[in-house]
């Protein structure tokens, strides 16, 4: 069993959509969300587990849960809200816990903020996490504007040399980072209460059926909606999150050598 870590002091870095995708693709799996402010992820139904935990030190009863948590016989995907950031890595520190990591994914946009934010993480764990345990997320990728991720997240790939040098990961390499495009079936899903996985494995084909038998122009309208976002929900698991499981698969079995049991 792993855990997995998702890691980014910035707001907005698509910390939550990462966690979500991952718990959803991986069996025997707990998502523990730390962020009493803005709760994500316990209005998901279905596909996962998931448990709020709040902490102020690493003394203190919640944090001695979390620590439990970590040695569970399951798979966890650890989101932390950028409010917890400093107070998760003292905790961490003091309690000598970042071992149990088997692997820290980095989302990040395509702008400087993100990307010097992306840098200053992987400075503070210098040395505390080792580079075969990393993995970058580069989100909403925009393929209608750009011919390639690297094109659009040129920030991180014009620095693969310092990249490379003071970290140790390499970007040519492409094992060691993932992209996730933009999509409105991500949004639609967060908002109806389920994961793009439920999303995706709903049923096209009686959708389908029910859309062309139906007379009502209106209601035909919402299955035409409801087609279309099913759609691209199914395009952006086979296009993104196919790939994106199997290089953590990757870097968890390869790599770290952990036994995660997960669904391609």
């Amino acid at each position: 069993m792993a855990n997995i870590l998702i890691y980014n002091g910035k707001g907005g870095a698509s910390k939550s959509t990462n966690s979500n995708i991952i718990a959803s693709n991986i069996k025997d799996v707990v998502l523990i969300e730390i962020d009493k402010v803005n709760e994500t992820q316990s209005d998901i139904k279905g596909d996962f587990e998931v448990i709020q935990v709040d902490f102020s030190h690493e003394n203190e009863q919640s944090f001695l849960e979390f620590e439990n948590l970590l040695l569970e016989d399951k798979n966890t995907v650890i989101d932390i809200g950028a409010s917890k950031i400093d107070i998760f890595h003292t905790c961490m520190i003091k309690a000598n816990l970042y071992d149990l990591i088997d692997l820290l994914i980095v989302p990040g946009m395509d702008g400087y903020d993100d990307f010097n934010t992306a840098l200053d993480l992987l400075t503070t764990l210098k040395g505390i996490i080792p580079a075969e345990k990393i993995i970058f997320s580069f989100n909403r990728f925009n393929e209608h504007e750009y011919s390639s991720s690297e094109e659009q997240f040129d920030n991180f790939f014009n620095n693969k040399e310092l990249i490379k040098n003071t970290f140790n990961i390499d970007l040519d390499d492409s094992n060691t980072w993932y992209v996730l495009k933009d999509s409105r079936a991500i949004k639609y899903a967060r908002n109806s209460g389920i994961s793009l996985k439920t999303l995706a494995d709903k049923d096209l084909a009686h959708i389908t059926k029910l859309q062309r038998a139906e007379t009502n122009k209106d209601k035909r309208l919402e299955l035409t909606k409801q087609k279309s976002l099913i759609t691209q929900a199914q395009s952006f698991h086979n296009n993104y999150v196919v790939p994106t499981m199997e290089k953590i698969f990757i870097k968890l079995s390869v790599k770290n050598n952990a036994k995660t049991k997960g669904e391609k």
